[in-house]
């Protein structure tokens, strides 16, 4: 008879050790989890190599995936990004999205990814009237974490540019006070103000990331001081960053797309693949030129502006014919050049600096999160960390 009662103490030391584990992760770290952003259309079929965004997801894997990915924003079109994410990182991998501001047009599919407000893992409070499927929080052991809509407007959740309205406000207040007792962090698309980059610093959104709205602004900066918030992650400005704010951590997670854009050689590079291919097939270089430009114009455009081409016409506003007739014209004379074509490419560097692409890895473990920032060489090279940087909590 007088086992029974060691029997019992034993089961709930057994019960009590089992139960502290679920809040750690196999590491040994209370949590560990990954952050990316704006890869935008480099999850699609066309980009599926490790020199844009599978490359970072496989850098992942490799490095150890934590137990959730977090992406504050612009992963547009969203399928394509969450059929990637579940290729290389497994189907039941959690993949957390916050909507950036080029999301807003597959916005349909993100609340898909969140049907009723609570598909998403561990959700503990879904979003206001209008973004019950794209504002939440959820809960992993003793940590909470907020994704913001910055654009809501109190109804539609693609309704403003970048703001914290009133009644995204009001929300969050409510339930950061009931989460006020765990580690908080809090994602949202846009930086407070924006950061130049950390390693070529290159700086952009700079007048108008949440800053373009200040006094919103400041009532977002001041809500998350007030629950000892442990940091503001964000995205948006391609940019990687981190800095203290007044007692505020905010954590820039720059891009993810591996390579952030065509460059000069590349497109020089690309026509010449056109050309020999419709060479050998008999066809015309205007076939190759075509062929070339009608495969990501957008891009062919930015660096014609870049390379001050365009009379000052922003590639965003360049008509196509006008396009590809630039884009004809740079071919001809960078092949003319030869060899000296490397000092006519030197234009666009030294009006476009292509940032290094990143991703993030958080481990908290006891008072401390650590951040592992890793990036690659900008062009689609290998990922190595880059720095740590340590927050307390």
């Amino acid at each position: 008879m007088k086992l029974i009662p060691k029997i019992l103490i034993l089961f709930i030391i057994v019960v009590v050790v089992a139960s502290c584990a679920l809040d750690k992760d196999s590491s040994g770290n209370d949590l560990e989890f990954i952050v990316t952003a704006d890869w935008r259309h480099t999850a699609t079929e066309k980009y599926r190599s490790s020199e844009y965004f599978m490359g970072a997801l496989q850098a992942i894997e490799e490095i150890g995936k934590g137990s959730f990915m977090i992406s504050p924003g612009d992963f547009d079109p969203v399928a394509p990004s969450a059929e990637l994410i579940s290729e290389v990182l497994g189907e039941d991998y959690p993949w957390y999205p916050v909507i950036g501001n080029h999301d807003t047009t597959y916005v349909q599919t993100l609340r898909d990814l969140n049907k009723g407000g609570t598909s998403l893992p561990n959700i503990v409070r879904n979003g206001p009237p209008g973004s019950e499927e794209t504002m939440y929080s959820f809960d992993y052991g003793n940590f909470h974490f907020v994704a913001v809509n910055e654009y809501y407007d109190g109804q539609s959740d693609t309704g403003v540019d970048g703001e914290i309205v009133p009644e995204t406000y009001d929300w969050l207040e409510q339930d950061l006070a009931a989460s006020s007792e765990k580690h908080i962090f809090v994602f949202g698309h846009e930086p407070l103000v924006s950061i130049p980059d950390m390693d070529n610093g290159r700086h952009r959104h700079i007048d108008d990331s949440l800053n373009e709205h200040p006094r919103n602004a400041f009532g977002f900066y001041q809500l998350m001081m007030k629950y000892d918030v442990v940091a503001y992650i964000c995205g948006h400005t391609h940019s990687t960053s981190y800095a203290n704010i007044n007692g505020l951590w905010q954590i820039d997670a720059g891009h993810s797309r591996g390579t952030e854009d065509v460059y000069p050689e590349m497109v020089f590079s690309k026509i010449n693949e056109y050309r020999i291919s419709n060479k050998e097939m008999e066809y015309a270089l205007d076939s190759a030129f075509t062929q070339y430009y009608r495969s990501d114009a957008y891009a062919i455009k930015k660096v014609m502006f870049y390379m001050d081409l365009t009379d000052g016409v922003s590639y965003k506003k360049l008509n196509d014919s006008i396009g590809y007739e630039i884009m004809r014209n740079f071919y001809f004379k960078a092949e003319e050049l030869g060899e000296s074509r490397v000092d006519y490419f030197q234009t666009y560097w030294g009006n476009w600096s292509i940032t290094k692409s990143t991703f993030m890895k958080f481990r908290a473990a006891g008072n401390q999160v650590n951040i592992d920032i890793y990036r690659n060489d900008g062009f689609g090279g290998p990922y190595s960390i880059y720095q740590t940087i340590i927050l307390e909590i």
